[in-house]
């Protein structure tokens, strides 16, 4: 008798003893207790008994052997272990089978399934490799996976393609699989959710209302899932008959008007409407979903609902990119006082508020409305993830005034054992490391936020730093000057392991420069050699460094504009040191080997001054620089880059004398980026780099001289026409004309920068000192009209020179006008304001209008 068949029978025959045992143990359940020495034999036996004795998985899918996980992590000869002689061959296992038996009936079944295979081989067109190599059909491709289309249950394509390893079906479905599968792995993704959801909120509903309950559940989710799905069509293939149901609301302008809307119906209309509404709403007004769900809270709709609607409101909400501070701030406080409503109308654990929901509104909300969000929550017992807790303490740690909310949020997850060097928070403690001093503010003085002392918490807390937490708090301390503990901490953790970078370097010698001591910046160069720092970077930093010396040194004396120092000479000498003067020289029309020639007090006419002024950093830091120019290195000399010129250039700017000087160079200047003609040359990478800080540094200088200010708006015209041009351009290449008219074929191409925010802002002041308030007033229209946004620079400049003028009215006016674009006034708006001698008249004002408004408001409220 054949083989296979007696291996067959009796696996059968065995199969229906143990099914029969089983049964047996069913109908019969008794415990029967061993008497304690058999415990201690069979204890000592299991012990004993090596890992190769375990049975396998019989299914193709099985889990892997201990052997095979320890051989990924250990050596060859761990696994090689032998057998412990001890263990008798025939011990009996926990079924009553020997150990002999079992080795028998196992060697039987891989007979039958090796008889079986060759069977399998010997089919015809099938060949030898791809016998061996065909993977074995999975237990469970047979079951069926369904999809979501049209609002019906489908079967989905996902069940053709999975793969051989169950344990990784998961990770590698989405990325082998082509979009239509891509599309029903999501939808079948959902399909779980949605058990899992229905699962624990079916018991709030009583039986008699179960099966409506999950009926309403099952059309809200699945059409949810189509109007939010990010690859929704525009028409679908089966038309919406509730697409259009909630164009009478959204098309109301507030949620006032809305929530009067809505309560003209009755209640039970508005329970069974809610759903087309709310859906009608997010296909066709996304914008206003905030707004309507708000107005239509009475009654409250069911709990998921409310909270799969504040996750679309989350993952579409982008604050960030809104330019005007104002719509910022009212947009986040709208989102705001959605929350705050349902919070705290809701009975509790009415809106399954989810984490991602909450994780989305923590980091996309401003600090401010975000730390008001997080004490709503804690307030309402609303429990958060460490990842949610996580965003939030990101979030709050880039604001000083909630650091401390942050770090105690932080704190907490430390004590609960969450790995603080993994990268979610490692980057939270970096934001919070990292403390930016507002220049004028009023906050940085009575914060009592200590940077060095988090660091030190979270170190014992086992927290090793890396080079973004250590720049983060070196950066801290040099705004707090605290520049010598910067560098000693900054060489410490050079000492302990911490690869320094040119980033943490460049941030530790602006602190050295803004100390004005030329001990912290001698200091400063030992850490760019432990950071091994770009040597042109370090030459480039210390040419800077007389730069900001004369600068600061110009502004402590007070020196009466035109601001002129003594500087190109100077950095000229030390620059000849280390760098070759042939790229300089193209930019420049004077002969740099004879200034060069010069004597150390005489740079030539150019730059000799009627005015006798004594200046402190040609004995301090210009020795200093010269030294370290001086050091000794092997090979030719190097090639600047475009900040080596740019510094040089601007220090030539600063030392010119004569008016005509200045206009002779913007046109020898301008000569030289036109000669490129906006080619990939250095012209061209000059102005990519760098923008238009050489421009700026020009309109600056002829600001300060009387006579200049129309040959300072001729530069800015220069660069606006370029930056129309440049638009223009683009525009014709988006539309696909890519032929220009026979007039436009032999235009020049751009070559100035546009013009920044710091153009216009250099513009307006400069016209305001001169008394011409006409033409910058005519420079802020043009601003509007080029998109660019006004700083709180901007607003002190235009309140300072309205109260110089003593123009009471648009003083006030601009005032205002700050406060509605959502700025704070700082020190300087408050300087600003007193140079108007007639404040008390100015406050009432303000007062009035003040008035105005708030009466404004309450006839909203009582009419609206």
């Amino acid at each position: 008798m054949p083989a296979a068949p007696i291996a067959r029978a009796g696996s059968l025959k065995l199969r229906s003893l143990t099914m029969s045992f089983a049964a047996g143990l069913l109908v019969r359940p008794r415990l029967h207790l061993a008497p304690r020495s058999v415990l201690r034999q069979m204890s000592a036996v299991a012990q004993s008994t090596p890992p190769a004795t375990v049975s396998p998985f019989e299914n193709g899918a099985s889990p892997p052997k201990p052997q095979q996980l320890a051989s990924s992590i250990s050596s060859p000869e761990a696994i090689t272990a032998p057998r412990n002689p001890a263990t008798s061959p025939n011990q009996v296992d926990g079924r009553g089978r020997s150990e002999s038996h079992r080795s028998r009936h196992h060697a039987s079944r891989l007979k039958s399934k090796s008889i079986q295979q060759e069977q399998l081989d010997t089919r015809p067109g099938r060949s030898e490799q791809e016998s061996y190599f065909a993977p074995k059909r999975p237990r469970f491709v047979g079951k069926r996976r369904y999809m979501i289309t049209h609002g019906r249950l489908n079967r989905s394509p996902v069940h053709a393609v999975q793969p051989t390893n169950r344990f990784t079906a998961a990770e590698e479905i989405p990325s082998k699989l082509d979009e239509t599968a891509q599309i029903a792995y999501r939808e079948s993704k959902n399909l779980r959710g949605m058990y899992l959801q229905w699962g624990y909120i079916r018991h709030r509903y009583p039986e008699s209302q179960r099966q409506s309950a999950r009926k309403a559940f099952t059309f809200w989710k699945t059409k949810f899932w189509q109007v939010s799905r990010p690859d929704k069509p525009q028409e679908p293939k089966l038309p919406w008959p509730w697409r259009d149901d909630a164009k009478w609301l959204f098309e109301l302008n507030n949620v006032r008007s809305m929530q009067k809307a809505w309560e003209t119906l009755d209640v039970e209309s508005r329970q069974k409407q809610w759903p087309y509404i709310m859906l009608s709403t997010l296909d066709r007004c996304p914008d206003k979903a905030h707004m309507v769900l708000e107005a239509t809270l009475n009654p409250l709709p069911p709990g998921y609902a409310i909270n799969d609607v504040l996750l679309f409101i989350a993952q579409r909400l982008r604050i960030s990119s809104i330019k005007n501070v104002r719509e910022r701030t009212l947009k986040a406080e709208e989102v705001l006082e959605l929350v705050a409503k349902i919070l705290e109308d809701a009975p509790a654990s009415h809106v399954p508020l989810g984490q991602r929901t909450a994780g989305l509104l923590a980091r996309r909300l401003p600090s401010e409305h975000a730390s008001e969000l997080y004490g709503m929550l804690q307030k309402a017992n609303v429990k958060l993830h460490p990842n949610s807790l996580l965003q939030f303490a990101g979030r709050l740690a880039g604001d000083m005034a909630h650091k401390d909310t942050a770090f105690e949020i932080l704190k907490g997850l430390a004590d609960t054992g969450v790995d603080l060097n993994a990268p979610s928070p490692s980057s939270a403690i970096t934001t919070l490391l990292h403390c930016r001093i507002a220049h004028g503010g009023w906050s940085d003085s009575t914060s009592s936020f200590s940077p060095k002392d988090t660091l030190e918490y979270f170190m014992d807390r086992g927290f090793v730093p890396n080079v973004i937490n250590a720049t983060a708090f070196l950066d801290s301390l040099c705004q707090r000057a605290e520049v010598e503990e910067a560098i000693r901490l900054a060489l410490l953790f050079s000492e302990s392991g911490v690869q320094l970078d040119t980033k943490a370097w460049s941030t530790i010698f602006r602190g050295a420069k803004g100390s004005l001591k030329v001990e912290n910046v001698a200091k400063s160069l030992d850490v760019a050699k432990a950071a091994n720092a770009p040597y042109v970077d370090v030459l480039n930093n210390a040419l800077h460094a007389i730069f900001y010396f004369a600068e600061m040194e110009s502004r402590e004396k007070r020196f009466s504009a035109p601001w002129i120092y003594p500087l190109f000479g100077p950095m000229l000498r030390a620059y000849a040191k280390k760098f070759e003067l042939e790229p300089l020289q193209w930019w420049l029309p004077d002969s740099l080997p004879l200034m060069l020639t010069q004597t150390t007090g005489n740079d030539g006419e150019k730059f000799e001054s009627t005015r006798v002024r004594h200046w402190d950093f040609l004995g301090s830091i210009v020795p200093l620089t010269e030294k370290t120019f001086a050091a000794q290195s092997s090979g030719p000399k190097l090639q600047p880059n475009t900040t080596t010129i740019a510094i040089m250039l601007r220090a030539y700017i600063k030392t010119l004398q004569n008016p005509y000087d200045l206009m002779a160079f913007y046109a020898f200047f301008k000569a030289r980026l036109e000669e490129q003609g906006g080619n990939n040359g250095f012209a061209a990478q000059l102005v990519k780099d760098q923008g238009s800080l050489v421009h700026d540094t020009i309109i600056m200088a002829m600001m300060e001289r009387r006579g200049l200010a129309r040959a300072a708006l001729q530069i800015f015209g220069d660069m606006l026409k370029d930056h129309l041009q440049r638009n223009a351009t683009a525009d014709a290449e988006k539309s696909g004309d890519e032929t220009p008219d026979e007039g436009q074929s032999h235009a020049p191409s751009p070559v100035h920068p546009p013009p920044g925010l710091c153009t216009f802002s250099i513009l307006v002041r400069g016209l305001f000192n001169s008394g011409d308030r006409i033409l910058a007033e005519q420079v802020l229209h043009v601003m509007k009209e080029q998109g660019v946004e006004p700083n709180l620079v901007t607003w002190n400049t235009l309140t300072k020179g309205y109260a110089s003028m003593q123009d009471i009215k648009k003083t006030v006016s601009t005032l205002q006008d700050m406060e509605a674009a959502g700025f704070t006034p700082d020190l300087f708006t408050f300087k600003a304001f007193g140079k108007l001698k007639n404040q008390a008249r100015a406050l009432e004002m303000m007062e009035g209008i003040i008035d105005v408004n708030r009466q404004k408001m309450v006839d909203v409220d009582v009419y609206g």
